[in-house]
């Protein structure tokens, strides 16, 4: 497990509506997650993604920052269609509603609440990709989270691994697979060590929720995208 570099997803090509919605979702501590679906989806697409996906893997997961959202339980495993038709939908639901009143085209909105509506199953290759994005993103970046589950006795060591399991059973593109499958070795390694591992995880959660640190523009991030 590793902390977060300083102005890892700086990017010169997010757009005006990416910004802002950026901006609405500064202090959820998936904001890293959501900024490391979207960097996953441009590779994915060989940097030929089409706006919606970007601006749908941005804001896929947005309902869980909002009160009052469904709830899964470790009972009900990670595949729990019930959960995840009703999250999918919520996240839809407010995406949708926040690009309406900052003006966004109706014909975006459309495309991007199809994709949110799809990201947890998939259908149809834009949505698979989304799919996949989200399943390495997990496993690349919230690696710390599911270590913290098991300190915290919300899951046992094999009940954290179904979730990495998880995400790589729902990755249908090969190239996305073959990409997972380092990340997913690394996720298991950690979980494996849990009960042996000192971690910072309130620093790892501020990190992953403040839209300055992790996008500011440093001369280093500046320099690595010439």
């Amino acid at each position: 497990m590793n902390f977060c570099t300083p102005g890892r997803y700086f990017d010169s090509n997010f757009t005006a509506l990416e910004q802002d919605a950026m901006e609405w979702l500064d202090g959820f501590y998936q904001l890293e997650h959501l900024l490391n679906t979207r960097s996953w989806v441009v590779a994915l697409c060989a940097g030929q993604a089409s706006e919606a996906l970007r601006f749908a893997a941005l804001s896929h997961d947005a309902e869980r920052f909002f009160p009052g959202g469904p709830t899964g339980t470790p009972t009900n495993g990670f595949d729990d269609p019930d959960y995840l038709f009703a999250h999918s939908t919520r996240s839809a639901d407010i995406v949708e509603e926040w690009m309406r009143g900052q003006g966004a085209e109706a014909t975006l909105c459309r495309q991007v609440r199809r994709l949110i509506l799809r990201h947890e199953i998939g259908g149809g290759w834009e949505a698979d990709i989304l799919q996949a994005a989200d399943a390495l993103s997990f496993l690349e970046v919230f690696d710390w989270l599911a270590v913290e589950w098991v300190q915290r006795g919300i899951y046992t060591i094999e009940g954290a691994k179904e979730k990495l399991c998880w995400s790589m059973e729902r990755i249908r593109p090969p190239l996305a697979l073959h990409r997972a499958l380092p990340l997913f070795e690394a996720a298991t390694r950690a979980l494996d060590a849990a009960f042996d591992t000192r971690f910072d995880f309130a620093t790892r959660r501020e990190q992953a929720a403040s839209l300055a640190f992790l996008t500011q523009a440093t001369q280093e991030t500046k320099q690595g995208q010439r």
